[in-house]
């Protein structure tokens, strides 16, 4: 699968807008949010987000990459889901 950056992070905003957003319409959607600490993403939602990633993308979380620093922002999930690509 040959996927562009942005196509990656288009996917994951139009993911979180859906899934997390749809009560929220207060807040502005950029790659910078503070998910978990705005109260976008709780600890439930990682493992939302986690399937979401693994079946869109193909790809597969190991139990030491679940880490909240890789869920923080749109850009922090982005650039894991890119990386492992690499």
């Amino acid at each position: 699968m040959t996927l562009v950056a942005q196509d990656i992070e288009q996917k994951i905003k139009a993911h979180i807008t859906e899934q997390f957003m749809y009560d929220k319409p207060e807040v502005i959607i950029n790659d910078d949010l503070q998910l978990v600490e705005q109260g976008i993403i709780d600890s439930v939602g990682i493992f939302q987000m986690i399937g979401f990633l693994e079946e869109t993308f193909g790809i597969v979380f190991n139990p030491d990459e679940i880490l909240l620093e890789n869920f923080e922002t749109i850009k922090a999930i982005s650039d894991f889901v890119k990386a492992k690509f690499s």
